[in-house]
């Protein structure tokens, strides 16, 4: 019996990257792109005109085309992309239309069994109530890679990352400033950093998507660990 072919768009702003998708893409059968645009005015009129089961959709482009696009266009299954190794903590509401994230950077035998996954789903778009879309791997990318550090650690450094004081962090999190700068301390034995510049620039890269497995040695994007003594 004959694969029922899937349509993809891909709306992304660079043309090389684009091309480099639509390659990947093109040796997979039952995918088939029905067109590629760079701004989010054309990937509207694209998605309109071909309504296609998958749209490939750059991250920085997705809160302009949701406005553009309301709700009917939503009906499609979103894989985002984005220039960074994750997609970070930055909240966007297209997190809960979207099934998974593809960085720039991945190689095709790693992206493309995700697309895979989505194109093969029976459902026509994500939807964050459904358990379906929990269970499904492809979400799981949606999601920051772990960091080496506990439940609480984490948030300061989140929140260190969004550029908030150790007061601000304090009041918060319903701790002392001196707890918070203890954890700062722990966070930066942790991760192997030198000083709290380090720190923050760190936390701050990892929180925008520029830092991966975080929890792996040797840690990337610049950070160290530090065996234990």
């Amino acid at each position: 019996m004959r694969q029922r072919t899937t349509g993809v768009v891909v709306l992304v702003d660079s043309e090389l990257v684009a091309m480099g998708f639509v390659v990947a893409l093109s040796t997979r059968r039952h995918l088939h792109v029905a067109a590629v645009a760079h701004t989010p005015v054309d990937g509207l009129r694209a998605i309109t005109r071909f309504d296609p089961a998958v749209v490939l959709l750059d991250s920085a482009m997705a809160g302009a085309l949701i406005g553009l696009a309301r709700t009917p266009v939503w009906r499609a299954r979103l894989l985002l992309l984005g220039r960074n190794a994750h997609l970070g903590v930055v909240p966007g509401a297209e997190r809960d239309v979207a099934c998974g994230f593809i960085s720039w950077t991945a190689r095709r035998r790693h992206y493309l069994p995700l697309v895979d996954e989505v194109s093969a789903c029976a459902q026509r778009q994500a939807s964050p109530d459904s358990a379906q879309c929990s269970a499904c791997t492809a979400r799981r990318t949606l999601v920051p890679p772990p960091l080496d550090l506990s439940e609480r650690e984490r948030e300061v450094f989140v929140r260190i990352g969004s550029g908030q004081r150790t007061a601000d962090i304090a009041v918060a999190l319903g701790l002392s400033a001196k707890t918070v700068e203890a954890h700062r301390e722990t966070i930066k034995y942790k991760l192997g950093m030198d000083s709290v510049r380090e720190l923050n620039v760190v936390a701050a890269s990892w929180c925008r998507g520029e830092i991966v497995d975080a929890a792996q040695p040797p840690l990337r994007g610049g950070l160290r660990r530090r065996d234990p003594l």
